[in-house]
């Protein structure tokens, strides 16, 4: 008789080797799914309800030199001046005080839960303050002739956004905007700007916490030749978040402006990206625009806080001066007459 042949162990075992290629395919598609993901919804955000309107920050709270001001002038030209994100009136003073010293009104608002604490900016959105602001606007339409809008960063913003929303039906008599963003990062001017990283990933972030701190502190002597006050290196996701999400459609409506404009940067603002000004000036329609772009050194400062910055301040006025100078003097030249009423006038009519 024959024995059997013993039983063969590897040759009986599965191929395992040749499943490896499926299985760092499967691991690439699971993390590429997450990236992308966290991306999305840093990008969008989750489904959120519309928060209630706060209201305004409690005057009893409001920081030290933070408060809104107000400079009444002697003619009929009245200045809306709206702070930054995280931010405060106190930011836009100066150029209120600059406003006023040409003879105009120039009012600094102070906007929703900003110059108290973060907490209170925490429960903001964007969509409150752009109500507020658009609110402000018609109240200074009403009281004067011509109205200015004059914007500072998150600001600037806000204000090509309501003079955007009131083109056809009350146009402002001029758009001012200082370092003003319509984006952080993206495919823009025929490249793609990545400014800052971690302004994509807002919405992801949300998810985990409400406010991010940071544990940083400015040299005294940068925070003398830069003062400001307002929340600084803290950051509310909500409203961050939303701001983000906004600009998009003020994208979209900048064709729609037509007022004189006038836009201000710095070009190695470390805040927002210079590429911005040259956006927002070869979009929007208006006849009369003019922009301005310093190069400022190296201070330790970010560059972007042009209204109180201490080399940059002086030579942002005397832009503005000029600017301001000849879109009034330009309103107070009668309109050419149509050819219709040309052709009466040849009737003596």
């Amino acid at each position: 008789m024959h024995a059997d042949p013993p039983f063969n162990f590897l040759a009986t075992r599965p191929a395992w080797p040749s499943l490896y290629p499926v299985i760092a395919l499967w691991i690439a598609s699971g993390l590429a799914a997450v990236i992308v993901g966290v991306f999305v919804i840093g990008y969008y955000g989750l489904p959120e309800p519309e928060v209630p309107y706060p209201g305004l920050p409690d005057p009893d709270r409001i920081l030290p030199g933070a408060e809104p001001w107000e400079f009444k002038g002697n003619t009929d030209v009245c200045f809306l001046v709206i702070h930054g994100f995280a931010g405060s009136a106190y930011n836009t003073r100066p150029l209120g005080e600059f406003f006023h010293s040409l003879g105009h009104t120039a009012v600094g608002p102070l906007l929703p839960g900003h110059g108290t604490d973060p907490e209170e900016m925490q429960k903001t959105r964007y969509y409150h303050y752009l109500r507020y602001v658009n609110h402000l606007y018609h109240e200074c339409r009403r009281r004067y002739k011509e109205v200015f809008i004059v914007g500072f960063s998150m600001g600037g913003t806000l204000a090509m956004d309501v003079a955007s929303r009131n083109s056809l039906r009350a146009p402002c008599s001029g758009l001012v905007l200082v370092s003003a963003p319509a984006f952080f990062n993206g495919y823009f001017n025929g490249r793609m700007i990545l400014h800052d990283f971690s302004l994509m990933l807002t919405g992801f972030a949300r998810i985990f916490t409400d406010i991010i701190k940071l544990d940083k502190k400015l040299p005294d002597e940068v925070s003398e030749s830069n003062p400001w006050i307002g929340y600084r290196f803290v950051y509310p996701l909500g409203p961050l978040h939303s701001f983000k999400r906004a600009f998009r459609g003020i994208r979209r409506r900048l064709p729609l402006i037509t007022s004189p404009c006038c836009l201000v940067m710095s070009q190695n603002d470390e805040t927002v990206n210079s590429e911005n000004q040259y956006y927002i000036y070869s979009r929007i329609n208006s006849r009369e625009k003019r922009a301005c772009m310093f190069q400022l050194p190296m201070d330790g400062t970010t560059r972007h806080v042009l209204p109180t910055h201490k080399y940059a301040r002086d030579k942002v006025f005397r832009f503005l001066e000029d600017f301001i100078e000849d879109t009034l003097q330009d309103m107070s030249i009668p309109p050419r007459p149509t050819a219709w009423r040309r052709f009466m006038r040849f009737f003596g009519r």
